[in-house]
C-alpha cells in the first residue's frame, strides 16, 4: 500500500506499508526518515468523505479507515503539543514550528500587539534570514487581525534587525517559547452545535475544554477535574459536568458525522490522559469494539481472540512518559543534542535547566561537537541531489556519476551532472548514513565518555521533569 503523507512544510513523503498495515507502521517509516525518536507527539491525519478533518486511529489497520483509494493521502500532523523546552531534538521542534508558522497564517492563533510584534520579526528572521528591505515580509495582519501603521512597522524592522546572526534553530526555539504562551496553544478545535442549534467551536487542550462562538468569543471553560463522564451517541457526544452547586448537569454537542464525533470524544479522553496522568491507564488501552466475525469468534472460540478487534484509543504514552522515553532512547543510542535548549545563548543566560547541558565545554564536548558536524556533513553528501530523501544508490553509464537514488534515476534521461545520456543506470553500494553513525559512534566512545557525563540515564523510580502550568498530575 502506498501513502502519500504530506508533512508541516507542505513537502510530500511517499511510504510504502503492507496492505494489513496499522497506522502505527506507516507513521514510524515517517519518523525514522525523518530521524525523529519523539513520536508520540505526532499523528497521521485525514479529511473524512464530509470534509471533516480525522486523526488515523495508529492501532488499526489503514485500509479499515479510509476510502479505498490509492495512494492514501496523510498529513503528518503535530498531535499534542508540549512546551519548547521539553522537546530533546532538534529535528522535532523543527516540525513543531511548522505546525505552529501554519496555524499562525490562517489566523487560529491571535495575540495582541506587542506579542505579534516580536513574533512578526522571529518569523521573518526564520524565513528570509537577516533582515533585508527587499526581501523581509512580515506576517503582522495574521497574527493579530488589524493593519499595522508605520510606527508599528518600523518596530517589527527594528526587532528583526536586533536578530541578525541568529540561527534558524535559535529563532525557531525563541519563536515557540513565544506562541506557548498563547491562551489557546495546544488546543484542538472541532465545529458542533449545541441542543439548540447554535453553532459553537470546541477546543480540547491540556487544561480542559473551551467552548465558544463562530468568533471565537468565549461561551463557557470545563475543567477536567468537573467532568464526571464522556460518552459519544452516534453524531453526538454528551458530557456530565458537576456545577458549582454540587448538581449535575449534561452538556450535549452534536456534529457533523459519527467518525467526527468519534474524534472529539477520543480528543477528549486521549487529550485528559496525556497531559493529566502519570500513564495510561488500562481502561483507556484496551477499550475496543468488535466486528460481527469477531463477535462470533469471540463467542464460539475464545473470548480473548483478536479477530475483528477494532481499539477506540490509540494513545500509550503520556507527556511524562514521553520525555523518560526519549531521553532513555537518545542516551541507548549514544546521541545527544548539542543544540542548547535556551535557543543557542549559554546556560547561565536563564536558559531552563532539564539536567541535559551538563558542566562547562570541555575538551571531550569539543570533540563531540566537531564528530556530530562531521556526521551531518557525510548525511548530506550520501543524500539524493533530487528527493533529498534517499541514499545514493544508483551510477549513470557510460559517465559513471553518482548523485542520486535509484527512484530518481530510472526518471531522467541525462545525467544531471554532465548532460550525457544516459545508457542505463547502474546500482551501486555506498556506504549508509547508518553505518557511518555507527563508525563515529564507536569512534565517540573510545574517547573518555563525554557522552555519558553530558546525558545522563534518568532514574526508573523519579524523573527530572521539569515543572509546567500546563502539564501536571491529575
Amino acid at each position: 500500500m502506498l501513502c502519500h503523507v504530506t508533512r508541516p512544510d507542505s513537502v510530500v513523503m511517499e511510504v510504502e506499508v503492507d496492505a494489513k498495515a496499522n497506522g502505527e507502521d506507516c507513521l514510524s517509516k515517517v519518523c525514522m526518515k525523518l530521524g525523529i525518536i519523539e513520536e508520540d507527539y505526532f499523528g497521521l491525519q485525514f479529511t473524512g468523505s464530509k470534509g471533516e478533518n480525522l486523526w488515523l486511529n495508529l492501532r488499526n489497520r489503514i485500509s479499515h479507515q479510509m476510502d479505498s483509494v490509492t495512494p492514501c493521502r496523510l498529513r503528518l500532523r503535530v498531535k499534542f503539543f508540549v512546551e519548547p523546552h521539553l522537546i530533546l531534538q532538534e529535528q522535532t521542534r523543527h516540525l513543531f514550528f511548522m505546525h505552529v508558522k501554519e496555524d499562525l497564517h490562517r489566523g487560529h492563533l491571535r495575540m495582541g500587539s506587542e506579542q505579534a510584534q516580536e513574533l512578526s520579526a522571529l518569523l521573518a528572521q526564520a524565513e528570509f534570514g537577516d533582515y533585508n528591505q527587499n526581501t523581509a515580509k512580515y506576517w503582522y495582519t495574521e497574527l493579530c487581525g488589524k493593519e499595522p501603521d508605520q510606527a508599528t512597522v518600523s518596530s517589527i524592522v527594528a526587532k528583526h534587525q536586533a536578530l541578525e546572526g541568529l540561527s534558524q534553530g535559535s529563532v525557531e526555539y525563541q519563536a515557540l517559547q513565544l506562541v506557548s504562551a498563547l491562551e489557546h496553544y495546544a488546543v484542538e478545535w472541532h465545529w458542533v452545535r449545541d441542543g439548540e442549534a447554535q453553532r459553537l467551536a470546541v477546543g480540547v487542550g491540556p487544561d480542559g475544554i473551551t467552548v465558544c462562538r463562530d468568533d471565537f468569543s468565549l461561551v463557557n471553560r470545563i475543567s477536567y477535574p468537573i467532568i464526571q463522564i464522556a460518552t459519544q451517541s452516534g453524531k453526538s457526544v454528551y458530557l456530565t459536568v458537576t456545577k458549582e452547586t454540587g448538581d449535575s448537569v449534561v452538556l450535549l454537542f452534536k456534529l457533523i458525522s459519527n467518525r467526527a464525533a468519534s474524534g472529539l470524544y477520543r480528543a477528549i479522553t486521549e487529550t485528559h490522559a496525556f497531559y493529566r496522568c502519570d500513564t495510561v491507564t488500562n481502561a483507556v488501552i484496551m477499550q475496543y469494539s468488535r466486528d460481527f466475525k469477531g463477535h462470533l469468534a469471540s463467542l464460539f472460540l475464545n473470548e480473548n481472540v483478536n479477530l475483528g478487534k477494532k481499539y477506540v484509543f490509540d494513545i500509550r504514552r503520556t507527556s511524562k512518559e514521553v520525555y523518560d522515553h526519549a531521553r532513555r532512547a537518545l542516551y541507548n543510542a549514544g546521541i545527544v543534542d548539542l543544540v542548547s535548549r535556551s535557543g543557542g545563548r549559554s546556560p547561565s543566560s536563564g536558559s531552563p535547566s532539564h539536567g541535559l547541558e551538563g558542566p562547562p565545554e570541555c575538551g571531550g564536548c569539543h570533540q563531540s561537537r566537531a564528530l556530530e558536524d562531521r556526521l551531518q556533513k557525510l548525511r548530506e553528501a550520501l543524500l539524493c541531489m533530487l528527493c533529498c530523501e534517499e541514499e545514493i544508490d544508483a551510477a549513470f553509464c557510460p559517465c559513471g556519476h553518482a548523485v542520486c537514488c535509484q527512484g530518481c534515476a530510472t526518471q531522467l534521461q541525462s545525467c544531471p551532472v554532465c548532460r550525457s545520456d544516459v545508457e542505463h543506470v547502474q546500482h551501486v553500494y555506498l556506504p549508509t548514513c547508518t553505518s557511518l553513525l555507527n563508525l563515529t559512534l564507536a569512534g565517540h566512545r573510545r574517547s573518555p565518555e563525554p557522552i555519558r557525563r553530558t546525558l545522563a540515564p534518568p532514574p526508573c523510580t523519579s524523573h527530572h521533569y521539569p515543572s509546567s502550568e500546563k502539564i501536571h498530575q491529575s
